[in-house]
């Protein structure tokens, strides 16, 4: 028989996947602004992550969303666009893919409570 997944294991994974899912299409959405609307957009997410930051609990992703931000904001440099954009769509495929991991242990996890 199999072994029921604790419930904290299963908000966990769902968290994953909620945040790797969302942030993924955010960065891929991310990468293709560019010009003084990148400037001014990446600067808000940079200070909006910085604001983040200052809680304990979410230390980790207020510097993500800050280094998101500084990435967003030198897209808009056109010397640096490219290789900002070339950063942002490695990153946003891999926190789709680690999403959808997540996203495949919850429901795992979920039919084996059913």
């Amino acid at each position: 028989m199999s072994d029921i997944v604790p419930r904290k294991t299963l908000v966990k994974e769902g968290g994953k996947a909620i945040g790797g899912i969302g942030g993924g299409i955010v960065l891929l959405a991310l990468s293709n602004v560019a010009g003084i609307p990148a400037l001014i957009i990446g600067g808000i997410i940079a200070l909006l992550g910085l604001g983040v930051s200052g809680s304990r609990d979410d230390r980790k992703a207020g510097l993500i969303i800050t280094a998101a931000g500084i990435l967003t904001a030198l897209g808009g440099i056109p010397i640096l666009g490219g290789i900002a954009g070339t950063l942002m769509s490695v990153a946003g495929i891999g926190l789709l893919a680690m999403g959808g991991i997540s996203l495949f242990k919850f429901i795992r996890g979920y039919l084996k409570r059913i």
